[in-house]
């Protein structure tokens, strides 16, 4: 029976990714009737149930997922992710940091909460908690997640606001001290976590990225009349080593 929910899930997956929901929930029922306890099957069907925009079942499933076991962390992540959606902002990040309080090692509740903190412009705390989940768990590659998420949001928005300024030396400093700061969690993941192939392949095409990026802000320095320090230089240049 295991077995078979094991399949279920794979193919309900494989439905919703083809924008196929409704059948995937056919599915995942018709095997929950067969297997009222696999609460992986719960938490497939409450994810479908957001996916369909039936808000209150997808509560009503995740919160059933909750009371049978409360360290669940994919139903606190859909239940999260489903009150945030729907503008309970306080009820998500409580059901977030509640769980995190007895499951510290939630890395994908932290990056949720932390997503849910930038919404709400609470920049200085998601670097805060993400930032500290790298560092106490700096072993673990999945701990690094929240923060790379929360200083890849935060790129975005000062390349947008030097576009707008690209004369603004503070907003220049703040894109190149970002950048280095992702290069440099990079390096610690390799250095101290065990990777994937996989994720090998996506750290190196990061660094590439990252490396690009700060090519073409030093490169642009002098339309900006920005003078770029020796010390920048030299970062850049042990950086570029990486590749």
């Amino acid at each position: 029976m295991l077995e078979e929910s094991d399949k279920v899930l794979i193919r309900a997956k494989e439905l919703c990714q083809d924008e196929r929901e409704k059948e995937a929930e056919v599915l995942v029922k018709k095997q929950i009737a067969q297997a009222p306890d696999n609460l992986k099957l719960m938490t497939m069907l409450g994810v479908i149930q957001a996916r369909l925009c039936k808000d209150n079942k997808a509560e009503s499933t995740f919160r059933s997922v909750l009371a049978r076991n409360p360290n669940n962390e994919d139903a606190v992540c859909g239940l999260g992710r489903l009150l945030d959606q729907s503008l309970r902002i306080e009820e998500a990040e409580e059901t977030y940091r509640v769980f995190l309080q007895n499951n510290p090692q939630g890395h994908s509740a932290m990056e949720d909460l932390c997503r849910l903190l930038l919404s709400e412009n609470r920049v200085d705390e998601a670097l805060r908690l993400s930032r500290k989940q790298a560092i106490q768990y700096e072993t673990q590659h999945h701990a690094f997640n929240p923060v790379r998420y929360v200083l890849h949001v935060l790129e975005d928005q000062l390349e947008d606001e030097l576009n707008d300024d690209r004369e603004n030396e503070l907003l220049f400093t703040k894109l190149i001290d970002n950048i280095f700061e992702q290069l440099e969690l990079v390096e610690v993941m390799e250095q101290n976590t065990k990777l994937s192939d996989d994720m090998k392949i996506e750290l190196d095409d990061d660094k590439t990225r990252l490396i690009g990026e700060l090519e073409y802000l030093i490169q642009s320095a002098p339309s900006r009349d920005i003078s770029v320090s020796s010390a920048i230089h030299s970062k850049t240049n042990r950086f570029k080593r990486m590749l």
